[in-house]
């Protein structure tokens, strides 16, 4: 599984599984407005350099580092149903949160893009569920509206499925990536990237990467 740390600049930092669905499609930015920092299959790193960059940016902080989110939870994943327009819970609206309290980290895919159940969204849920006029015992959401909540709050981004070619591709770092030596570490590939756009300068002095 490879991880994408991109940068929206003046919006959001933040980490996909699929740049083209997520940044292009869902949030509307063409590759030329955005920049992918880091592209890795390790969790940790990523994550790290996530919260690290929202900090020296002011950005938004995600309430869950990426690599603490338990994903597809599957003893407590919950039998959904998903259609083109609704997610729908098998359970009664007041006995919903219980449910979703017990499956956070829980994810799964919309035609709006891919969902998770955290803390912030639980929030979101609860003030949005409706029940079904044909069973009390069944609740649900609309897609397109979480799928905007996502776009208007920085909530935590993960997408699945087979991306564009990601890495620094604008960026000389990443040409420095591909010469003869090919010894430059992830690490050196974030600080060249935050180095170039004055990061260390203007932004947070405290940043450790």
């Amino acid at each position: 599984m490879t991880y994408y740390l991109y940068h929206i600049p003046g919006k959001k930092i933040g980490i996909t599984k699929d740049l083209k669905k997520r940044v292009e499609e869902q949030q509307g930015y063409s590759e030329s407005e955005y920049d992918v920092i880091l592209q890795t299959d390790n969790i940790n790193i990523i994550s790290e350099a996530e919260i690290s960059l929202q900090k020296a940016y002011g950005y938004r902080v995600d309430e869950t580092p990426y690599n603490k989110l338990k994903f597809n939870k599957k003893e407590n994943n919950m039998n959904i149903n998903i259609t083109e327009a609704t997610t729908t819970f098998p359970c009664p609206a007041n006995k919903l949160k219980g449910q979703l309290m017990d499956n956070i980290g829980m994810d799964w895919e919309t035609d709006h893009g891919e969902m998770i159940i955290t803390q912030n969204t639980i929030n979101w849920i609860m003030k949005n569920i409706q029940t079904s006029r044909y069973n009390d015992q069944r609740c649900y959401i609309y897609n397109k509206a979480f799928a905007r909540f996502y776009d208007n709050n920085n909530i935590h981004d993960l997408y699945s499925g087979k991306t564009l070619t990601g890495g620094l591709s604008s960026d000389r770092v990443y040409r420095d990536k591909n010469d003869a030596c090919n010894c430059v570490s992830q690490f050196d590939l974030i600080r060249a990237w935050a180095e170039d756009r004055e990061l260390y300068e203007n932004g947070d002095t405290k940043l450790k990467l």
